[in-house]
């Protein structure tokens, strides 16, 4: 597919303290609609909280993110939701099954009570055939391996269907098949039309699978581009 060059995600000056100790300082970004954007760097140099914070899950101590010129901050929850998917790292499964789990990608859609519709229900059941988790869709996640569980997180953040996904390390301690299956599959949501902002580690993956890299190092954006560039 081929998206117009159109500016989705912009950050402006961005700075973030956990209590007194600065995480990063005068962040700056913008990233295209279509995008696959890699955050690269040291632990400890600020990317998980910046995702957090560009995903409006965490407010800056100053300056502002915006999707399509409005500030994410601001949105009210259920419109950002159906706008912003996040894969964080801390889950805790425990007896729900991957089909309840991909439930919960339809969320922002339902009112209260929550019923779910035939639309519903197609969306649910062929983003756990996209993510290659029908056969499990019954299983409890908690029986599951770390790639099976985390290919059914990324089938519900596909039931979610939002412009934009966030990833943080979506593929860290998986083995490598599961590390290669899943940044296939998460390749294949991009060509679908999301936008997927992912922390990875290993960089010969983000080099492999991204359009642009974001280098961050002791709380600054010290380079993006290309991984030609970079």
């Amino acid at each position: 597919l081929h998206y117009p060059k159109r500016v989705l995600v912009e950050a402006e000056h961005l700075s973030a303290f956990y209590g007194e100790k600065e995480v990063f300082s005068d962040v700056r970004f913008s990233i295209q609609q279509g995008d696959r954007v890699a955050v690269c760097g040291k632990n400890g140099c600020g990317k998980s909280t910046l995702l957090e914070i560009a995903s409006g899950l965490m407010k800056p101590i100053s300056g502002r993110v915006t999707v399509d010129g409005e500030d994410v901050h601001s949105m009210e929850g259920k419109k950002r939701a159906k706008l912003i998917s996040v894969l964080s790292q801390q889950k805790s499964p425990g007896v729900l099954t991957v089909r309840a789990l991909v439930y919960h990608g339809r969320f922002p859609y339902l009112g209260y009570p929550r019923r779910y519709t035939d639309e519903d229900r197609q969306i649910v059941e062929e983003a756990m055939q996209t993510a290659g988790v029908s056969e499990f869709a019954d299983e409890s996640l908690s029986e599951l391996s770390g790639g099976q569980q985390q290919k059914a997180y990324i089938a519900m953040l596909i039931a979610q269907n939002t412009k934009i996904v966030y990833m943080d390390e979506p593929v860290t301690f998986l083995d490598i098949n599961y590390q290669l299956e899943l940044m296939n599959l998460i390749k294949r949501m991009q060509k679908s039309g999301k936008t997927v902002i992912m922390i990875i580690h290993d960089l010969n993956l983000a080099m492999t699978y991204s359009d642009r890299i974001m280098a961050m190092k002791d709380g600054r954006l010290i380079s993006m581009g290309t991984p030609k560039e970079i």
